[in-house]
């Protein structure tokens, strides 16, 4: 079933439609969600506030890709996160990922990938998201961030420049 049938079911007050959407999309915003503010809780709750905002809104949803809509949610979510974080002035204990003669399994591996992500500018670090792991188009996440697409470019190829910089240097930039 397509989007566009279960938005037309989720209007009809089908229940279910709307349990599929959350369903398909449910995994794909959080991880968005966890690779832009780092946090494994806060990541769920902006995750649950995506489609409850969804949810309050769906009568005005117009658009034609409901991933890349839930994606603005979820984007402009985590933007407000982190007013909020800096507003509060919380202070994260960095987490230090040393590994001297030892090789790194996948999973170490994924974890230091994803501790250096966290290393990038914001507008940096979520279009390398979006194109990297989300596997959007460039004009799809212009579109979704609200830029032309020469910026889009511009920051994911400084963003790969700067997280390829990071990852060259003995521990990914950590100091251990």
């Amino acid at each position: 079933m397509t989007d566009k049938e279960l938005i037309r079911k989720v209007h009809n007050g089908d229940k279910e439609a709307l349990n599929l959407i959350i369903a398909a999309y449910y995994d794909d915003i959080y991880r968005f969600c966890l690779y832009l503010t780092g946090q494994e809780t806060d990541s769920y709750d902006i995750t649950q506030d995506v489609f409850l905002r969804f949810i309050k809104y769906i009568d005005s949803y117009q658009h034609r890709n409901l991933k890349g809509y839930l994606l603005i949610i979820a984007r402009n979510l985590c933007r407000d996160y982190f007013h909020r974080k800096r507003d509060t002035a919380c202070i994260e204990d960095a987490v230090c990922l040393g590994q001297e003669d030892k090789q790194l399994t996948g999973l170490e591996d994924s974890l230091l990938l994803f501790q250096t992500l966290q290393k990038l500018p914001v507008k940096q670090r979520e279009i390398i998201i979006m194109r990297i792991y989300e596997e959007l188009p460039f004009h799809e996440i212009a579109r979704i961030t609200g830029c032309n697409l020469s910026t889009v470019k511009s920051r994911f190829r400084l963003g790969a420049g700067h997280l390829r910089k990071l990852l060259e240097e003995p521990f990914g930039g950590y100091d251990v």
